[in-house]
């Protein structure tokens, strides 16, 4: 079968995810498949394939949408379709979404700018402090900050939601690491930690005015708790049986997930350690 898989050019700047897109052409190859990159100046040929891998950043204002929108038309199969994208993009609707199927999660509020003294006592009182502030749409740990105070909030606050209309603000849990779990057609794909670097709060933390990452550890998916099993796949069910990254704190009182996203990172030497077979599952996905 023929399969497609668009890209930008940023998809090859990284050694790690260059790779890993090499793994996944040679894999399919090796399994009897052709696997063609294609960038946006070729979405018109979408439709002359059977199948279609997205790796860009598919945001719903970026190309990658149109372009899973269009195999969608076409009736070409693609990973990630127009809903899963659609959902998993915005966090506000992921705050319905958790809310209306019981998920657990931390706890939660939207934010439209309501700033009376009223409605303060109530945020702090409700998720206690620090607090942390999302707007809709992040990606990679962006715009999304924690407030220890209202004066901070404020400030946040106001600068987010010359972005976005709502924001979500959630309870702050801390931890040394975040549970990535990686979905496919609702079943365990992989399973890794991404730790918080230290001297940071989230995976991707400013340290002395530098960008840092924290390590990623990756573990067989036969590790997986039960109780961590049924909540992503319960989750998956959800959205949909696309290929997902749902981002999971442990605590004392459980397991509570942060969010799911679409288009999870793959990357070589990272979460392919563990399970190395991720890339032949993923191409059986596309021609199944």
């Amino acid at each position: 079968m023929k399969i497609a898989c668009f890209v930008e050019a940023y998809n090859f700047n990284n050694k790690p995810e260059r790779c890993a897109l090499s793994k996944f052409k040679s894999t399919a190859e090796s399994m009897g498949h052709t696997f063609e990159f294609i960038f946006k100046d070729r979405i018109s040929e979408i439709k002359e394939y059977d199948s279609l891998f997205i790796r860009s950043i598919t945001d719903p204002n970026n190309s990658a949408y149109i372009v899973s929108r269009l195999a969608e038309q076409a009736g070409v199969r693609v990973i990630d379709d127009p809903h899963s994208i659609r959902v998993c993009s915005n966090k506000a609707v992921l705050y319905d979404l958790f809310l209306k199927n019981n998920i657990p999660s931390p706890d939660s509020l939207l934010f439209t700018g309501d700033y009376s003294g009223e409605n303060l006592d109530r945020i702090f009182d409700t998720l206690g402090t620090p607090v942390i502030i999302k707007t809709p749409y992040t990606r990679f740990s962006s715009h999304v900050e924690k407030a220890h105070n209202e004066k901070e909030f404020t400030e946040i606050s106001k600068k987010f939601l010359t972005k976005s209309k709502v924001l979500i603000i959630q309870e702050y849990i801390h931890s040394d690491f975040d549970w990535r779990v990686g979905i496919l057609q609702n079943k365990i794909l992989y399973m890794c930690k991404y730790c918080i670097p230290e001297g940071g709060w989230k995976v991707k933390s400013k340290i002395n005015g530098k960008n840092v990452w924290g390590d990623t550890i990756a573990l067989p998916r036969e590790m997986i708790s039960p109780e961590l099993r049924k909540i992503c796949i319960d989750l998956s069910k959800c959205v949909g049986d696309g290929l997902y990254g749902l981002d999971v704190k442990e605590t004392i009182n459980g397991y509570k997930v942060i969010e799911i996203n679409d288009n999870p990172s793959i990357y070589e030497g990272y979460e392919d350690t563990a399970d190395k077979d991720i890339y032949e599952k993923i191409i059986s996905a596309l021609v199944s």
